[in-house]
C-alpha cells in the first residue's frame, strides 16, 4: 500500500474526500516556503500531522462545508452554470451509467437537472374581477411572462424563512426560464386565441423563490406569482391559475376571496404617482403597480403572492411612490402593529415642509477631494411635527464632488428635511471613505452651505508565519468588506483592498473604516491553506495577530457529471456557511481547477486556525 493511499484511509475515516492522483510540488526556485516532507517542525493544535504524498498534512472534521463548482461556457453538461452542493449532501447522486465510475469518497458526482415547465393561467371569472377581457370566452388564457427563479440557502426546509443564497455570498445567481410557444389545440390559448405560452427551465435540485411575471401590457391587471418551491431531479410541471387569498385577516380566516383595495390621499396632490405591495425583506413587487392621480385615489392591488401560512399579507407593505426624479420621499406603510400582518386599507400621506438645497465643498486637511455623496434618509420630517417620522419614508439622495474653476470640490444637492446618514466615498485612494450623521431641520431654510471634510485611510499591520517556524512570504493578502462601518445600510461599505506579503511574511493594507474578511492565500502549489479570519478597522491604525499558517487537510476529488463524464475545466470553491442560516456570510476557503480528468487538489486550513 503506498504511502499516499494510507494518508487517504486517514482522511476518509473523517469524512473529507482524498487524493486520486499524487500531490504535485510547487514550481522550482518559488520564493515562498512549500509544505514538504518531514513534517517534525510543524507545531500546531490538533492531530499532528503526517506526511502523504510528499506533504505535511493533517485529518480533521469540518462542519457546515459548501461546494461550489462552476462549469466553463464550452461544458456540455451545463455550459456557464453553478453547482453549489452541501458536502453533507455530495455523495448523495448517482450518475447514469452502470455500474458507476464514480466510487465515494474520492469521487462524486453532480446532480442531474430537474427540468420544470408550466404555465400562467387566467380563468375567465378572474378576467372578469380584474376587469381585463383575454379574448378567450369560457377558456383559461396562458399569459406571456418572466419567470425567475432564485436559489434559498440552505436547500433543506428553505421553503419557509430561508433567505436567498446569493445574499449570502453563495456564487449562485438568479435563474430565469424560457418562454415557449404551444401550436397544438389540447393547451389553453395565448390572448385572443393566440398560441399556447409556456415556461421551461433546467435547475439543479433545491429550494427556490419562484417569481412569474406577466409582460406588458398584462402586469398592469395581473400581478406577479410569488411562491417557495423545491426543485427534484427529473421532470415536474408548475402551472399556476391565477388566484386570490383572504388578505385582511387571519383569525378567524374569511371564506371569501377578495382583491384587496385601498383608499389613498395627498393634500398636494397624487399625479404621477404610484402604488403597490411589496415583500418587506426582499422588497420586490408582489402585486401590480396602480397609477394615481388627483388628491384622491381608490385602487385596487392584486397579488398572487404565497407565503408559507397562506395569508397574502404575510411579510408584505404598501408602497407610494413619488414620479422618479423630484426629492419627495416614498411612502412606505407596513401593517400596524407588525405583528397583525395586516396593511390598513386606508393611507394618507402626510404634507412635508420645504425642501433645501444643500451645497459646499468635501476637503480633508491637504486638499480638495473629489467624491460621490450618498445621503440615506433615516427619518423625514412631516409639516408641523417636531419629530421626524422613522417609518413611513424612504428617501436617498446622490450627489458628486468635483473640482471647479475655484480650485474646490463642490457638490449640491435637494434634500427634504430629516436626518440622514452621509457616505462620502473617495474617487482616490488617498482619503477614507467617510460616514457622517447628516440633519438638515425644517428650520435650516431653503439655502443651506454644509461643507464636509474626509481623513486618509487606515493603517493595517500584520505577518504571517508557517506553523514550522517559516516566516509565509510571497502570499496574498486580501481585505474583503463584509460590512459598513456603522450598521444598518449597504451602500457604505468600505472598498476591499490587496497586497503581498514581503520576504519576512510581514504585509500592510491602507483601508476604509468598516468590517472585513482578511484572506491569507499562500502561492498556488505550495500546498498550503488559505487562512480567513475576521478583521475590524476602526478610527485607529489595527496591528493584526500574527496570523499562523498550518499543515492543511487535504481536500481533492474528482468530478463527473449525471451521466459519468468528468468535469473539465471547472473552477471549484469551498465555503464555509454558518450552521443558522442569516448569521452571517459565507466564507470562500479554498480554490482550484479541474483538470482534463474532472480532478482538483484542495488544502483547507484545520478548523482550529
Amino acid at each position: 500500500m503506498t504511502a499516499r493511499r494510507r494518508g487517504g484511509a486517514l482522511l476518509a475515516a473523517v469524512g473529507l474526500v482524498v487524493a486520486c492522483t499524487p500531490i504535485t510540488a510547487a514550481t522550482e526556485g518559488t520564493a515562498a516556503p512549500v509544505n514538504a516532507c518531514p513534517c517534525s517542525a510543524y507545531e500546531q493544535p490538533g492531530a499532528v500531522p503526517q506526511c502523504n504524498g510528499g506533504a505535511c498534512v493533517v485529518a480533521a472534521t469540518f462542519s457546515d462545508l459548501v461546494l461550489a463548482v462552476s462549469l466553463s461556457q464550452d461544458s456540455y453538461f451545463a455550459p456557464g452554470q453553478t453547482f453549489v452542493i452541501p458536502y453533507s449532501q455530495l455523495f448523495g447522486f448517482q450518475c447514469a451509467p452502470t455500474p458507476c465510475p464514480c466510487v465515494a469518497p474520492e469521487c462524486a458526482e453532480l446532480p442531474p437537472y430537474g427540468v420544470v415547465a408550466g404555465a400562467y393561467l387566467v380563468t375567465p371569472q378572474m378576467q372578469q374581477t380584474l376587469d381585463w377581457n383575454l379574448g378567450n370566452v369560457g377558456d383559461n388564457t396562458a399569459l406571456p411572462v418572466h419567470v425567475t427563479y432564485r436559489p434559498l440557502w440552505p436547500q433543506s426546509g428553505a421553503t419557509a424563512t430561508a433567505p436567498e443564497a446569493l445574499g449570502l455570498g453563495l456564487p449562485v445567481l438568479p435563474v430565469d426560464a424560457d418562454v415557449l410557444v404551444d401550436r397544438s389545440a389540447s393547451h389553453p390559448p395565448g390572448p385572443n386565441g393566440g398560441v399556447s405560452i409556456y415556461f421551461e427551465g433546467y435547475l439543479q435540485p433545491a429550494d427556490y423563490e419562484c417569481t412569474m411575471e406577466p409582460d406588458p401590457p398584462f402586469e398592469a391587471a395581473f400581478p406577479p406569482d410569488v411562491q417557495r418551491v423545491t426543485i427534484a431531479a427529473g421532470n415536474q410541471v408548475d402551472e399556476e391559475v391565477l388566484r386570490t387569498v383572504d388578505l385582511t385577516t387571519r383569525n378567524p380566516p374569511s371564506t371569501t376571496a377578495m382583491v384587496p383595495t385601498f383608499d389613498l390621499s395627498r393634500v398636494e396632490g397624487l399625479d404621477g404617482w404610484t402604488a403597490y405591495l411589496r415583500d418587506m425583506t426582499s422588497l420586490r413587487r408582489i402585486s401590480t403597480v396602480a397609477t394615481l392621480a388627483g388628491t384622491k385615489a381608490h385602487v385596487s392591488l392584486p397579488t398572487n403572492h404565497h407565503p408559507s401560512d397562506g395569508d397574502a399579507f404575510t411579510n408584505a407593505e404598501l408602497v407610494v411612490q413619488p414620479p422618479a426624479g423630484q426629492p419627495i420621499p416614498t411612502g412606505v406603510f407596513p401593517p400596524t402593529p407588525l405583528s397583525t400582518g395586516v396593511v390598513p386599507m386606508e393611507e394618507s400621506y402626510l404634507p412635508l415642509p420645504a425642501v433645501a438645497r444643500v451645497f459646499g465643498n468635501v476637503a480633508a486637511t491637504d486638499s480638495a477631494v473629489e467624491a460621490d455623496l450618498v445621503f440615506e434618509a433615516l427619518d423625514i420630517y412631516t409639516a408641523g411635527q417636531q419629530l421626524p417620522n422613522a417609518a413611513n419614508y424612504e428617501y436617498t439622495g446622490l450627489a458628486t464632488a468635483r473640482v471647479d474653476d475655484t480650485g474646490g470640490s463642490t457638490y449640491s444637492i435637494t434634500l427634504p428635511p430629516g436626518d440622514y446618514r452621509l457616505t462620502i466615498r473617495p474617487l482616490d485612494l488617498a482619503h477614507a471613505l467617510t460616514i457622517l450623521p447628516f440633519t438638515l431641520l425644517p428650520s435650516d431654510g431653503t439655502q443651506v452651505e454644509r461643507d464636509l471634510s474626509t481623513e486618509g485611510p487606515r493603517s493595517v499591520q500584520g505577518s504571517a508565519v508557517v506553523s514550522d517556524g517559516r516566516p509565509l512570504s510571497g502570499a496574498t493578502v486580501v481585505a474583503l468588506p463584509v460590512a459598513c462601518a456603522e450598521p444598518g445600510s449597504t451602500v457604505c461599505l468600505p472598498r476591499g483592498g490587496q497586497t503581498t506579503t514581503q520576504s519576512d511574511g510581514s504585509f500592510s493594507l491602507s483601508l476604509d473604516p468598516g468590517s472585513y474578511q482578511l484572506r491569507i492565500e499562500p502561492q498556488d502549489g505550495t500546498r498550503f491553506p488559505w487562512v480567513v479570519q475576521p478583521l475590524l478597522v476602526g478610527a485607529t491604525p489595527v496591528t493584526v495577530p500574527r496570523v499562523t499558517v498550518s499543515a492543511p487537510v487535504y481536500a481533492g476529488l474528482q468530478l463527473l457529471d449525471a451521466y459519468g463524464n468528468p468535469i473539465v475545466a471547472a473552477v471549484v470553491r469551498i465555503y464555509q456557511v454558518p450552521a443558522q442560516a442569516g448569521a452571517s456570510t459565507a466564507v470562500e476557503i479554498g480554490r482550484a481547477i479541474t483538470d482534463a480528468t474532472g480532478h482538483y487538489d484542495m488544502y483547507l486550513a484545520p478548523t482550529s486556525q
